[in-house]
């Protein structure tokens, strides 16, 4: 495999092209989610523009994706912001690397662009199990991400905040792989899910096709509550309020469960992130393109629009608030092409 770091010396910029084309690598999470959108798009146009060749690996757990970018393993992933946080802090999923070495490793991670990774977490159940309110999963065994990823994190949080419950503390949760995640639910191994999707999810056609769904918003109380509120404005997080019509499409099949027509729900912030010693004159090429053909980008997917591609705003994005920056080839391709960067978000080496 052809590193990033092995060609920086042998790239030349000559009429968008490079001389040599580099071979980088890509990985995201669920089929069908943000992730998987933009890792596709980038690896077309960058082919396109004969910047890099990406070859692009869905399914993967992000906790473990994103420690490999900050090791130089892999070149590029899907980021969700929240995980570069934990990392720097060694919490979480990265408590066995410690505060020092999850602080280094933190360190090295930049991104090109950001985008919500979801449009929102979901509580969905079949009617049949009667689970119509978060209070329902009681004693229930519910699917809440993969293990020891950060969609595991956010899950455990939301039911906490919602519920007052955790997980093994009022209901089981079953981590499994994003791949499995749909086969649990449908052969009743799980009776209810919190997880991530974009809207329309892409996951949800198959589960329609064996009964009707619940879909569960957060209350109103419980999402307005200042416990609740402050977790929408933590590293990783940002509000997902919109009305429950936009739900309409999924037909009769789908029933969404809100106490005044409002979905109420957590949206996660994410990128796709590189390490630190891409070369410049690459990461500012990628996220160029990418800038470039986000029209493009939007015509791909039914929910691309809703994802904010080409958004920039830190208090939307929150890249500040989980301490991430910008590769400086990304800074400056944005820049040009008429954006602000916030300062907390220019990398300062």
């Amino acid at each position: 495999m052809k590193r990033f770091m092995m060609i920086g010396a042998a790239m030349v910029v000559a009429s968008g092209a490079y001389a040599q084309t580099p071979t980088l690598t890509h990985e995201f999470a669920q089929a069908g989610g943000g992730g998987d959108l933009s890792s596709k798009h980038l690896a077309e146009v960058a082919s396109a523009r004969k910047i890099a060749t990406i070859q692009v690996q869905g399914g993967k757990t992000l906790t473990r994706s994103v420690q490999q970018v900050a090791q130089r393993k892999t070149d590029i992933t899907s980021m969700p912001l929240v995980l570069s946080f934990l990392m720097s802090k060694g919490l979480g999923p990265y408590s066995g690397l410690g505060k020092e070495k999850g602080a280094k490793l933190a360190a090295n991670l930049r991104l090109l662009y950001p985008y919500w990774g979801t449009t929102s977490f979901y509580l969905i159940a079949y009617a049949n199990t009667g689970i119509d309110s978060w209070d329902k999963i009681r004693g229930k065994t519910i699917f809440n991400g993969p293990p020891r990823g950060g969609a595991l994190n956010t899950s455990r949080a939301i039911v906490r905040l919602t519920t007052g419950m955790g997980d093994g503390k009022g209901y089981t949760g079953k981590q499994i792989a994003w791949g499995q995640a749909s086969a649990i639910f449908l052969d009743g191994s799980v009776e209810a899910a919190v997880r991530p999707g974009t809207n329309p999810a892409s996951w949800m056609p198959v589960l329609m096709a064996a009964g009707k769904i619940n879909l569960v918003s957060i209350p109103k109380a419980k999402w307005e509550a200042p416990a609740f509120q402050k977790f929408l404005s933590a590293p990783g997080n940002a509000p997902a309020l919109f009305p429950v019509s936009e739900f309409a499409h999924y037909g009769d099949n789908v029933r969404v469960i809100s106490e005044d027509g409002m979905f109420r729900g957590v949206s996660a912030t994410f990128g796709d992130g590189v390490h630190k010693d891409m070369p410049k004159a690459l990461a500012k090429a990628l996220t160029k393109a990418f800038i470039d053909t986000i029209p493009e980008l939007h015509k791909k997917a039914p929910f691309a629009k809703g994802l904010l591609f080409g958004e920039t705003d830190d208090k939307r994005m929150g890249l500040c608030n989980a301490k991430v920056t910008y590769h400086p080839g990304a800074v400056e391709a944005w820049e040009e092409a008429g954006h602000k960067i916030a300062d907390c978000a220019k990398p300062k080496s």
